[in-house]
């Protein structure tokens, strides 16, 4: 199944779910309502940011030219491929968003980063 296939079936599967639970609280609030929502829909964002970040060319950019790579922060340099590591993000929503990519380190300043993208 298609990642954008994946998304519209979890969107249709949590749209139902809010349905039912609107039926089933009949007097809820409109705050009661918007977190019943954001709930529901955490989920999915989570998903999708996790899928595109997995898309980027920043997963594994020893791939890349030195000149395509990110650069240190603090000195500018390209930084070198340390391996592949797992990091785990929460986002927003307190939903944890796990990825596997690039470590970058900068030989000049000797410091290793997860660049941003």
């Amino acid at each position: 199944m298609a990642k954008e296939d994946k998304w519209t079936e979890s969107f249709r599967q949590a749209s139902t779910e809010v349905k039912q639970w609107r039926k089933r609280q009949p007097k809820a609030t409109f705050n009661d309502i918007e977190n019943q929502v954001d709930e529901k829909l955490a989920r999915i964002r989570a998903d999708m940011i996790q899928d595109l970040v997995a898309a980027s060319e920043l997963t594994d950019f020893k791939k890349l030219p030195p000149n395509e790579r990110p650069q240190c922060p603090v000195c500018g340099q390209p930084l070198a491929s340390n391996g592949q590591q797992k990091r785990q993000l929460v986002t927003s929503h307190e939903q944890v968003v796990e990825l596997e990519r690039s470590k970058g380190y900068c030989a000049h300043c000797r410091v290793s980063y997860f660049p941003p993208g």
